[in-house]
């Protein structure tokens, strides 16, 4: 189908040659010979008058006018991928959707992880493709490249719908082994402990928490930085360090580890961790049902004042104490 004299079909082509910036990746990507690519980029030169990607070295380099189709052609895309999905009713139950998340393993950890259990139930065939959250995060979701995004109010990206999903607070964990049973950690002992951290991207994102203490008086010593919070036990365990971590997080790692939660004594605010999805797929109807899962699971939250049963381990008594 041609528009305004130019092939539709070549837009396609156009959008995987500036994302991939490559002839051959390209071809991969959608399925073409790369002599066809070749073609079809010789096809758009010729159209927009422009030689649009050049040879520089091994590369290719898009030109002023390439740079400026990068998002325009995407969007176009995005706008009618969402219209050839359109369909009277949706049925989750032989839906074959595969949908592509980041977040970060905290909110796959205590959300997401019951979220899946769920779906394996109401819809069987449906795949889901959970990504950590990285540097390139609103790019991704700029370009649709990920169908959702759980994040940080201050990690949410401008220009897209966002939604509350669900709050949390603060609190600190500690090593059984070398704490005392009534231990009562004050702001003091707190800032002259030592701490387990976590940043993501080589430190280039930090956590809520380190943003808020960042701009009191005193700062506390991380001797550890983890990549990620899946990482924090391994890290405390046998050790007199402290770490501050999502509430409903650390609740979930003193049932399966040797920790303890205790009150954070320092005030930091609680959180809200929001959903978040491409403006062009808000009528997507799989979107809209997993949207809606998501929204019925984080409701199913406990509550944060709940007290935690004990776990086994810790009712029968295992675990050193110092």
């Amino acid at each position: 189908m041609r528009f305004n004299k130019l092939d539709l079909n070549l837009l396609v082509v156009l959008d995987a040659l500036l994302a991939t910036r490559s002839v051959s990746r390209a071809a991969e990507r959608i399925f073409l010979s790369q002599p066809a690519t070749s073609l079809a980029l010789g096809r758009l030169r010729e159209y927009f008058d422009d030689e649009l990607l050049v040879p520089v070295g091994k590369t290719l380099v898009p030109t002023p006018l390439a740079e400026q189709l990068v998002k325009p052609v995407r969007d176009v895309l995005l706008q009618i991928q969402t219209v050839t999905r359109a369909r009277p009713t949706f049925d989750p139950v032989t839906a074959t959707r595969r949908f592509t998340i980041e977040s970060s393993d905290y909110v796959i950890t205590v959300l997401l992880a019951e979220v899946v259990r769920r779906a394996a139930s109401l819809a069987p065939l449906m795949q889901f493709d959970l990504r950590a959250i990285s540097p390139q995060t609103p790019e991704h979701l700029d370009s649709g490249g990920i169908e959702l995004l759980i994040a940080p109010e201050f990690a949410v990206v401008g220009g897209h719908p966002a939604e509350p999903l669900f709050e949390d607070t603060f609190s600190c964990l500690l090593c059984e082994a070398h704490f005392a049973p009534d231990f009562d950690l004050s702001s003091e002992a707190y800032f002259d402990a030592t701490h387990v951290g976590v940043e993501w991207g080589g430190g280039r994102r930090i956590t809520y928490d380190a943003k808020m203490l960042s701009r009191g008086r005193r700062q506390r010593r991380q001797d550890v930085i983890a990549p990620n919070f899946t990482l924090v036990p391994e890290l405390l365990v046998g050790t007199p360090r402290i770490a501050t971590l999502p509430t409903r997080l650390a609740r979930h790692m003193a049932a399966r580890f040797p920790l303890r939660v205790v009150p954070c004594p320092i005030a930091i605010p609680r959180f809200a961790e929001n959903l978040q999805w491409h403006k062009y797929q808000e009528r997507d109807p799989a979107i809209s049902w997993l949207r809606g899962l998501l929204r019925a699971t984080a409701a199913d939250l406990p509550a944060l004042d709940e007290v935690p049963r004990a776990s086994p381990r810790r009712r029968q008594g295992e675990g050193a104490r110092a």
